[in-house]
C-alpha cells in the first residue's frame, strides 16, 4: 500500500484551502481588525505528520518572530509585483497590455459595479446564499488592482466601499462547506484589503483592535495577544504547507491523490488542487519562503503529470496512491478518471505555474507550457475557484527574478 497518512479524511481540496485561508488570515490579522467577527470557521486538517522524503530544509529561517517581520502587501501581490504589473501596462508591454484591456472592461473591474451584499450571514452547504459575497469579493479585488494601475480614486472608492460594507455587517458564515467558501472567495477579499490597506492607506470602518477578523479566523483577545496568535499561526501553517505536498503528489510521477476522481472544470479536484497548491506557495514566496522548490519541485512534477494526461496523452496510474484512511468519493479509483478530462479556460491554473517554474526559474516544463497555450487567455471566469487573469498578475519576463 502506497497511501500517505493524513490525520483526517476530508478532501485535499479543503486542506489546500485551509492553508491558503490560514495565510490570508494571518496577514489580515496584522492589517487591522474589522468590526465584524466570524467564529467557528473549521480547520478541516490539523497539522500533517512528517511523512515527506524531501531534502532537508531548515524551515525555521522563514518563521516570523514579530509583527514587523511580515511583508505588506504580502499575500498574492507584493509591492514589487504590483509595480511590475503597473509598469508593464503603462509601457504597453505584452502580455500585460492586451490582457489589461480585457481586464479593465470586465464587469468586476468597473467603478459602477453594483454590490450584491452585504448580508449578516452567508452560507455554503445544503442551503447556499454566498454568490453575493463571491461576486463582491471579486469586484473588490479587481477594483483594487485597477486603482493601483490607474491611480483613479473612483476605483479606490469602489474597492474600499465593498470591503467596509462586508467588514461592518458580516457576523457569521455557516454551512457544511463554509471552509470552502472562505478559502475560495475569502482569498480575493483579503487580497483586496491587503492592497488597499498597505498601498492605498485605507483604514477599515469599525476597526477596534479586538483581535478578531470577520473573514477568516476568530482569534480573540487583546491586540498584543492577537499579534502573538498571528506569529504562532504563521509558524504552524508554514509547517503544514511544507509537509502538505508529499501526501498529495507521488514523488516519482507527480500523480495527484485525486487523479482517479475528476480532472477539469468548476469544482473538479485534480487540477484545482494543483492550482491551490501554487497559490499557497505564492503566499509563502511573498513572505520570503520558497515552497515552490520543495521535493525537487514536486509541484511542477504534479503539473506536468496532469497537463500531459489532460492533453490526451497516456500516463502511468497507480491505484494505490491515495490518502490513508480516506473514503474516496465514488471510490476506490482503480483507473485514472476521464471525468472532465481536458485543458480548458474554465480552470485557469496554468499561468501561475508556467511563469514561476518555466519563465522565472528556467525549469523544464513542456507539458505545463503546452497546457498554458491550450488554455488560452485566462480571464472573465464566472467562478472564484481561481483568480484568473494570469497574463496580467503572474506574468514575468524571461529570467527576471
Amino acid at each position: 500500500m502506497q497511501c500517505r497518512t493524513i490525520e483526517l479524511t476530508a478532501l485535499n481540496r479543503t486542506m489546500l484551502l485551509d492553508i491558503i485561508t490560514e495565510y490570508a488570515a494571518i496577514i489580515a490579522l496584522s492589517i487591522g481588525f474589522a468590526h465584524a467577527t466570524v467564529s467557528d470557521i473549521p480547520a478541516i486538517f490539523p497539522a500533517i505528520p512528517a511523512v515527506a522524503s524531501f531534502e532537508a530544509v531548515d524551515t525555521t529561517q522563514y518563521f516570523k518572530r514579530s509583527p514587523d517581520d511580515f511583508i505588506h502587501p504580502g499575500i498574492w501581490h507584493t509591492h514589487e509585483d504590483l509595480e511590475r504589473i503597473r509598469e508593464n501596462v503603462l509601457n504597453n508591454t505584452e502580455p500585460w497590455a492586451s490582457t489589461y484591456q480585457l481586464f479593465r472592461a470586465d464587469q468586476y473591474s468597473l467603478v459602477n459595479y453594483t454590490m450584491e451584499g452585504p448580508f449578516a450571514v452567508i452560507s455554503r452547504g445544503q442551503t447556499s446564499n454566498y454568490s453575493s459575497f463571491a461576486h463582491d469579493a471579486r469586484a473588490a479585488w479587481q477594483n483594487a488592482l485597477m486603482w493601483y494601475i490607474t491611480k483613479d480614486q473612483s476605483h479606490w472608492d469602489r474597492s474600499t466601499s465593498i470591503l467596509d460594507a462586508w467588514g461592518s455587517n458580516l457576523t457569521d458564515i455557516i454551512g457544511i462547506d463554509r471552509s470552502l467558501l472562505i478559502g475560495v472567495d475569502g482569498d480575493l477579499f483579503v487580497n483586496a484589503a491587503e492592497i488597499m490597506r498597505w498601498e492605498g492607506n485605507w483604514t477599515e470602518t469599525g476597526a477596534d483592535g479586538r483581535g478578531e477578523v470577520g473573514l477568516a479566523i476568530s482569534c480573540t483577545g487583546s491586540s498584543h495577544g492577537s499579534r502573538r496568535c498571528t506569529i504562532t499561526r504563521f509558524t504552524r501553517t508554514f509547517r503544514t504547507a511544507t509537509l502538505g505536498y508529499s501526501p498529495m503528489y507521488h514523488p516519482e510521477t507527480g500523480q495527484s491523490v485525486e487523479a482517479g476522481r475528476d480532472q477539469d472544470k468548476f469544482l473538479c479536484h485534480t487540477m484545482s488542487g494543483i492550482g491551490w497548491s501554487a497559490y499557497g506557495a505564492r503566499v509563502g514566496q511573498s513572505q520570503g519562503s520558497d515552497l515552490y522548490s520543495l521535493g525537487r519541485a514536486l509541484l511542477l512534477q504534479a503539473a506536468e503529470y496532469a497537463a500531459n494526461y489532460n492533453l490526451n496523452h497516456t500516463v502511468v496510474y497507480n491505484p494505490q496512491w491515495y490518502r490513508c484512511e480516506a473514503v474516496p468519493v465514488k471510490g476506490s479509483w482503480q483507473a485514472i478518471s476521464e471525468a472532465n478530462r481536458g485543458v480548458t479556460k474554465h480552470n485557469p491554473i496554468w499561468d501561475v505555474l508556467y511563469y514561476e517554474y518555466v519563465v522565472r526559474r528556467g525549469n523544464q516544463g513542456p507539458w505545463t507550457a503546452a497546457a498554458k497555450e491550450a488554455q488560452g487567455l485566462a480571464g472573465g471566469v464566472t467562478s472564484n475557484d481561481h483568480p484568473s487573469w494570469g497574463d496580467l498578475i503572474w506574468a514575468r519576463h524571461v529570467n527576471v527574478h
